[in-house]
């Protein structure tokens, strides 16, 4: 009889990493269920686990990215399966290259298709991770966006004004409104009347990138 594989789950959303462990139990997996990426690192010593399914943002410290590079230098053999709200790790600042090449990467809403996140584990496993389990390949509302442009409604859903955004950017407010309108270009973004497009803009962020989608 082949042993029962063991899957790593890092997941800081309680709710979230309950039922992750809970499906992947019923698939006959044996599962360890983690808040933090230290305790991430320490259960790869005691439990050994064959993969790891990890969010992106995992609180202070270390995120998802930072714990995948650290456990590909501890367990290189290990496979990974990236599970998050994140559509793609540009739209919070990150080099999308951050994503090791035989990584699944899925959004959170493909939870509930136990198959495909069966198929993503599987395919992790065998280090052959193919395009359908590459999810933030897949185009979403702010994939024409810049990375400046990202950058900018990232401090606009922290509350900044344009003004303390210029003086963060190094630049003139003027300059702010500019890339906001070319934000609002690139997304797509229908400004309708009596409508304040940065306001749509941030909203817009907002629902891909920072709300939950669980």
């Amino acid at each position: 009889m082949a042993a029962t594989q063991k899957l790593l789950v890092v997941e800081d959303n309680q709710f979230m990493r309950a039922l992750i462990t809970e499906l992947l139990e019923k698939e006959g997996f044996e599962v360890e269920a983690v808040e933090t990426a230290a305790a991430a690192v320490r259960a790869v010593s005691s439990f050994d686990p064959d993969a790891a399914i990890l969010d992106v943002e995992l609180g202070a410290g270390p995120n998802g990215f930072d714990l995948a590079r650290i456990l590909r230098e501890t367990a290189p053999e290990i496979g990974l399966v990236f599970l998050t709200n994140i559509p793609e790790p540009k739209t919070i600042g990150v080099d999308n290259r951050s994503i090791p090449k035989d990584a699944a990467y899925l959004v959170k809403e493909s939870v509930g298709d136990t198959e495909l996140l069966l198929r993503a584990i599987k395919a992790s496993l065998r280090g052959r991770v193919g395009a359908e389990l590459r999810q933030d390949r897949e185009a979403h509302s702010l994939s024409n966006l810049s990375r400046s442009q990202l950058d900018l409604l990232h401090m606009a859903a922290l509350g900044l004004s344009n003004t303390e955004i210029a003086q963060r950017r190094g630049t003139t407010v003027r300059a702010v409104e500019n890339l906001f309108k070319r934000a609002i270009e690139s997304a797509g973004i229908e400004v309708g009347h009596g409508e304040h497009g940065r306001v749509l803009a941030v909203r817009k962020y907002i629902e891909t990138v920072v709300l939950p989608k669980n």
